[in-house]
């Protein structure tokens, strides 16, 4: 293979990471093992961070191969249905990124291993079956988040002597879900026209886009709701500071949903694009906040500020390109990516 044609690869490969997207889940990993009151060794905190990782990478690589006939009509400037990724070599990443995932799930024991499985099934259930039923999907797809942040608890484990961290996980566990369940609405949201034409069921396809802004709302709602039960529930870590972070995730949210609720009747591509990339952002701040809760304030600002920084700049080079494709030159000024360049919040 050529020069030109390996980094033609290498692209592909990075674009099907989604780099924008590719920080959180980790972070969520290593919120359940800092929230949770087992050993914080660092090999540990890295296996809660590395495992759900390898999963979620699988994720995309198998998500973008079953649904390769529905990119090869609204999105062909895609990986796979431009032919600059093949179909079977996703596939084998896919499955090669959950063979990772198996060996870290299986070395740290029963609990990592069932967390893991149960992360395996949700990934292929949701790529495969669910994702074109409704609200099934979205709430398929947020239970990730909330396995993730099982899988990361449980790596270290919990102490028997101490319970109060059970109460914790488990409204953190709901706000994850409801998050990353609310989140996926949101981009479903960018593809109505897509997933009508392609067959896919979607909740604004079935409900309309109206009752899908209010069923987004109503879970970030739940999230505020779940994740400010976990604060006051705690009894470790920095609390202030985790409190003072929900405020920035509260505007944050705000800045995001907005626009939505304002464009419900007529939802341009723009605004559920923009709206999404807000949220993409503001979960990283939020997963950093609870790891704050359970290793300090300290830990919290070290991981989010490069992470969000990260993010950010990812978004920026490659989140209109691989979402809308490359701009008509003609029609340059009235691109979402250049609309985030500018305005971007």
């Amino acid at each position: 293979m050529s020069a030109a044609g390996a980094g033609r690869a290498l692209r592909a490969h990075v674009e099907t990471w989604r780099p924008y997207t590719l920080w959180y889940v980790g972070l969520v990993g290593l919120a359940g093992a800092a929230v949770a009151d087992g050993p914080h060794h660092p090999l540990l905190l890295l296996s809660a961070w590395a495992a759900p990782t390898a999963g979620w990478l699988g994720g995309h690589y198998l998500g973008d191969y079953f649904d390769r006939e529905l990119d090869a009509g609204s999105k062909p400037h895609r990986p796979i249905p431009s032919r600059r990724l093949g179909a079977r070599a996703a596939l084998r990443c896919g499955w090669a990124c959950f063979a990772v995932l198996a060996v870290l799930a299986l070395s740290g024991g029963w609990g990592t291993t069932a967390a893991a499985l149960a992360a395996g099934f949700g990934i292929v259930a949701y790529s495969r079956w669910c994702k074109a039923r409704g609200i099934a999907g979205n709430l398929v797809r947020g239970a990730l988040g909330a396995v993730a942040l099982l899988y990361g608890a449980l790596a270290v484990g919990t102490a028997p002597d101490r319970s109060s961290s059970v109460a914790v996980l488990l409204a953190l566990a709901v706000a994850f879900w409801s998050h990353d369940a609310m989140s996926n609405l949101v981009g479903t949201l960018r593809d109505v026209d897509g997933d009508r034409a392609g067959g896919y069921r979607t909740l604004p396809v079935r409900r309309g886009v109206p009752f899908a802004v209010r069923t987004v709302v109503a879970l970030y709602a739940g999230t505020l709701g779940a994740a400010l039960t976990a604060g006051l529930l705690a009894d470790r870590g920095d609390r202030p500071a985790y409190l003072a972070t929900l405020l920035v995730v509260l505007l944050a949210g705000i800045a995001a949903l907005a626009p939505l609720v304002g464009h419900r009747d007529d939802m341009p591509v723009v605004v559920a694009l923009r709206a999404h990339s807000v949220l993409v952002v503001e979960r990283v701040v939020l997963a950093s906040a609870v790891v704050g809760l359970g290793l300090g304030g300290g830990v919290q600002l070290a991981l989010a500020l490069p992470l969000v920084g990260l993010t950010w700049w990812a978004q920026r080079a490659m989140r209109a390109r691989h979402e809308l494709g490359p701009p008509a030159p003609e029609l340059v000024l009235a691109t979402p990516h250049r609309v985030a360049l500018e305005d971007a919040p």
